[in-house]
């Protein structure tokens, strides 16, 4: 945006910047932008603690909960109503699909910039900047809201959903002392009330919003008043109204129990938390003038290292000289410098934050400052070349951020990402091996769990997942892998057996099994470390004391959804099909829109003959996810029960297209084709079976029947000897073979 002519500037005549076009233009412009530095990150998943706050989030299901959000948990919403109420409403709108919670996040950026647009423009049309910003308020507050809204540190408090947190308090923070700002040009009740209406929305939000009253009082003694008595004689009544708002902060932090204790001194001491934010402020600083090196989780660092912490303090120290300093005498300087070290002060001072120590989402507000003190000083520099330099920063920082972005695209990428700028971070380390447990990459698990593991020999959490690893691999070895999801189809193609009783006696079966026990004693209370090893046990076939473990688990978290969903699989497995139906109930009632839940119950309800209830259930799950190969193959089966063998085999082959290797579909097709008289197509799904399933008398000797009812009777007979091979006593296979003979004896060619 370049501005207009200044060469013969005058007071009387309207700047042109302050058209109403030109400013709804500007506005655009700033969407423009900020859409095109986020534009991929509209499919981003949910990561770390979205699923807490969001999936597991029973209270955002309801505006009448909505603002009580769950307590003594730790999780990011609590003691936050109005964050709890943001996700409320996203919820009505789309349920946990992700695109509604990222148009959120972006919408709360783009009036957080806004505001900063509005503060900075009013801001540079005070009386005493008239001469040296008036005439470019509207383009240098344009450029230092885009700057900033831009900014690639800005990237975890939009993209990472559930730090809506810190956009949303930014919000208000920045609104509030827009509301202050005309409520000082003109006095009037209606933006005072707003005012501090923004402020206890603010509240609401965060606690860096403690700070608000603070920097309003500074921006009224530096820009307004001139004095901090005069503000406070003149704007009294308006003060007692901020501080006011102190009250619902501490009534919502005492609530929420100390935000679940994630908060507080008990376990980290005032003065280790204080040396380390030292370090941390200075790399905020660092990474706010090159964000070359951004971390989407430092996880509980700490700093020990001597001379990066006396050298962090020792520029920290003359950094906080030099803001006393402009504070008297380049109040702008002074006024911005403070506020980048108020709004700090509540996470980045003495108070500790135990989850995270360091958090580059803090820098989401306090990097307004410094970017608008950026833009002032280019502009003071050099009028001529400060526009392009400007638009040069903002196209850099656009760029950056979208490349930024590509990290966030899969959980694997974000905590890849993480663990190769941090290997000593062992949350990172934990958390992209869970990723590898998920993509059966077992050995990828156990080496960045074992790094965790001598980094912090004591870090339960890795001590569990490296026990759940070692067994999953070795079911996988031996051919038994079957996840839980699938333990109520019913049809086990022979994976059972001798290769079942050989894991007891596996190493890797020994050492996870010795790890779970190691994690359970270790917290015999964490639900996770119990529903792990219940789910370790349904992998070994071992659904009773599984069973036992997960009937544990889910009464020590009867909120986990993921506890009841595992229990009622493993009462599935039991054939305890009532009992398995109400907690497939109660995992549903957890998370409605659960695909996973809903397949699983429709299973369950076609072995319980209740048809129509299961062809409910597995449409919903396919209307949640529409390529889901497993919900498809449940469903052809039910329609083939129904009678419906068209519907049947129609997603029944949609399965197979979307997962060639589904064993339950290939041999339910199969069936339904040879009823349906497709003998030739039937065969060849039975063939594609018998490639990835073990072989079985019974699938041999169906393929026997499917042969000689193709006229392939050679084949028949070799196909059904091989399955008398496997089983001596099969009778069916025994008839099959008599038939075949006698036809082939009576007909010789």
């Amino acid at each position: 945006m370049n501005p207009p002519s200044t060469k013969q500037p005058s007071e009387e005549r309207p700047n042109a910047w302050d058209r109403p076009w030109i400013l709804a233009l500007g506005c655009v412009a700033l969407a423009g932008c900020i859409f095109a530095a986020y534009h991929n990150t509209f499919h981003v998943p949910f990561l770390l603690d979205d699923d807490d706050s969001i999936g597991k989030n029973l209270t955002i299901r309801s505006f009448a909960t909505a603002l009580t959000p769950p307590t003594n948990s730790g999780v990011t919403v609590s003691g936050r109503p109005l964050l709890n109420l943001s996700l409320a409403i996203n919820y009505r709108l789309g349920g946990t699909h992700l695109v509604g919670y990222h148009v959120g996040n972006l919408l709360i950026h783009f009036a957080a910039a806004l505001s900063l647009f509005g503060v900075v423009r009013r801001t540079l049309k005070l009386p005493q900047f008239t001469k040296k910003f008036a005439t470019h308020a509207t383009p240098l507050a344009w450029f230092a809201s885009a700057l900033w809204a831009l900014h690639p540190l800005q990237t975890e408090s939009v993209t990472y959903i559930i730090q809506r947190a810190e956009s949303l308090v930014g919000l208000c923070y920045l609104f509030t002392l827009y509301a202050f700002i005309r409520t000082v040009e003109k006095p009037s009740k209606v933006w005072t009330a707003i005012t501090i209406l923004a402020c206890l929305c603010g509240m609401a939000s965060k606690e860096v919003m403690a700070t608000a009253p603070l920097v309003l009082f500074l921006y009224d003694r530096t820009f307004i008043s001139g004095t901090f008595r005069q503000s406070w004689e003149r704007h009294r009544g308006l003060y007692l109204g901020l501080v006011s708002c102190w009250l619902l902060l501490g009534g919502l932090i005492i609530a929420s129990g100390g935000r679940g204790s994630s908060v507080g001194v008990t376990r980290l001491s005032s003065w280790d938390y204080a040396l380390t934010q030292t370090s941390a402020i200075v790399r905020y600083l660092r990474l706010a003038i090159w964000p070359n090196d951004l971390v989407f989780d430092y996880g509980p660092t700490m700093e020990k290292i001597a001379s990066v912490l006396v050298r962090s303090t020792v520029i920290l120290v003359l950094l906080l000289a030099a803001t006393l300093v402009a504070l008297k005498k380049r109040p702008i300087a002074g006024f911005l410098g403070t506020s980048f070290f108020l709004i700090l002060g509540p996470t980045s001072s003495v108070v500790a934050v135990l989850t995270q120590t360091i958090a580059e989402h803090r820098m989401y507000l306090s990097l307004a400052a410094l970017v608008v003190g950026f833009v002032l000083l280019i502009y003071q520099v050099g009028k001529k070349f400060c526009w392009g330099a400007l638009v040069a920063v903002a196209a850099a920082l656009c760029v950056t951020t979208v490349y930024r972005n590509q990290a966030y695209q899969s959980t694997l990428s974000i905590w890849e990402d993480t663990v190769r700028k941090m290997p000593d971070n062992i949350r990172a380390l934990n958390n992209v091996a869970v990723v590898y447990i998920d993509d059966k990459r077992y050995d990828d698990a156990i080496n960045s769990l074992s790094a965790a593991l001598e980094l912090v020999p004591s870090f339960s959490v890795a001590c569990c997942n490296l026990g759940r690893t070692y067994i999953f691999k070795a079911v996988l070895d031996a051919g038994l892998d079957k996840s839980s999801e699938d333990l109520v189809e019913g049809i086990d193609f022979g994976r059972q057996g001798k290769s079942v009783e050989m894991l007891a006696s596996n190493e890797n079966v020994k050492k996870g099994v010795a790890l779970l026990d190691k994690a359970v004693h270790a917290d015999p209370t964490n639900a996770s470390y119990v529903t792990f090893y219940g789910n370790a046990l349904l992998a070994l076939r071992q659904p009773e004391a599984a069973l036992v473990q997960l009937e544990k688990a889910a009464e020590l978290e009867p909120e986990n959804r993921d506890a009841h969903f595992d229990l009622a699989n493993a009462l599935a497995r039991l054939d305890h099909n009532d009992k398995a139906a109400e907690q497939f109930k109660i995992a549903l009632r957890l998370k409605p829109d659960d695909a996973d839940a809903l397949t699983n119950y429709g299973s369950l309800l076609r072995r319980m003959d209740r048809l129509p209830e299961s062809i409910d259930h597995l449409e919903s799950a396919l209307r949640l996810r529409p390529k889901f190969a497993r919900a498809h193959s449940n469903l052809g089966v039910s329609l083939l029960q129904s009678g419906r063998t068209a519907d049947g085999i129609h997603h029944l082959e949609e399965a197979l297209r979307l997962d060639p290797n589904l064993p339950q579909a290939h041999y339910n097709l199969s069936n339904a084709l040879a009823d349906a008289g497709r003998t030739e197509e039937a065969i060849i799904h039975l063939e594609a079976l018998l490639k990835i399933a073990p072989t079985t008398a019974e699938l041999l000797s169906n393929l026997g029947v499917l042969y000689a009812r193709a006229g392939r009777l050679q084949d028949a007979v070799t196909q059904t000897r091989r399955a008398l091979e496997l089983d001596p006593n099969d009778s069916a296979a025994q008839e099959n073979l008599a038939k075949i003979t006698a036809y082939l004896q009576s007909h010789p060619e």
